[in-house]
């Protein structure tokens, strides 16, 4: 319970991040190229993987301004990845899952920009794979017109290399997702899944695995997830949430190392976080 008790102290006095307004802070097998990546990770170039540019006007529109320095508010976001990148590499992590108690609290755009911050280091390059099988929406923080996701190539035989995206930004490729999966429990507990992140992992040992999951109140999704995911940040609205129902999704994610909790919407002026 100490532990609980003293994630839940790092959830109410976090950074502030505003998503509320227009600056707001988401293989086949082995053998199967996921994206030809050049060993020099200066040198990336993608030929499996389709790349769809897009621009940092649209980007921004949508939340997205972790690359962009003349934004007063991306700042925030270089913090965070430089906290979660060195927690990962001190516990030699490979996957973060992104995720919250409830529903709307700013889990996705959270993910999005710090897959973006990431890959903006080149000392590793970064998947953000859209998890919330029930609720998928990075295509949209990234303007991606996808007709196909992950929950596709989970119910049928198609290639991953067809709906990986690459969005012009290097370093940064995106497993959409397509559609609501009813059916999200089985999918995610099924065999292929877990291949999946298993050949993900092993692919390319310098790739670092965002995954932006269910929030984890809302169904089982997480919990059936967490079995293969090795870490987890944890996205709070501020004052939203009850304080047991911050425990008890702490609780349900104790199998998972929590790397950190981002304060969300805080009226509140910054406050320096040590994760």
């Amino acid at each position: 319970m100490d532990r609980i008790q003293k994630a839940l102290e790092k959830a109410k006095a976090l950074h502030q991040i505003k998503p509320g307004d227009s600056q707001q802070a988401e293989f086949e097998s082995t053998q199967e190229n996921i994206s030809e990546i050049n060993t020099n990770l200066s040198n990336i170039s993608y030929k499996n993987t389709k790349v769809i540019k897009v621009s940092e006007n649209a980007l921004a529109s949508n939340g997205i301004i972790a690359s962009q320095y003349s934004n007063t508010q991306s700042g925030v976001f270089r913090m965070l990845r430089t906290q979660v990148l060195q927690k990962m590499r001190e516990n030699n992590l490979q996957t973060i899952a992104v995720s919250s108690p409830t529903a709307g609290e700013g889990k996705s755009l959270i993910a999005s920009n710090l897959a973006v911050a990431m890959a903006m280091e080149t000392n590793q390059t970064v998947l953000l794979v859209d998890l919330d099988l029930r609720n998928p929406c990075l295509s949209n923080y990234f303007n991606l017109d996808v007709t196909i996701g992950l929950k596709d190539y989970l119910e049928t035989d198609i290639k991953l290399s067809e709906i990986l995206v690459n969005p012009g930004i290097k370093g940064l490729v995106i497993l959409p997702g397509k559609g609501r999966a009813e059916d999200s429990a089985e999918l995610l507990s099924g065999a292929k899944m877990k291949n999946l992140v298993s050949d993900l992992k092993a692919k390319y040992d310098s790739r670092l695995i965002i995954f932006d999951m269910p929030p984890v109140l809302q169904t089982d999704d997480v919990l059936l997830a967490s079995n293969y995911i090795e870490s987890t940040l944890m996205v709070i609205e501020d004052g939203k949430n009850k304080e047991a129902e911050i425990i008890k999704s702490l609780q349900l994610l104790k199998d998972t190392q929590l790397i950190g909790s981002v304060l969300n919407k805080s009226e509140k002026p910054p406050m320096h976080q040590s994760y």
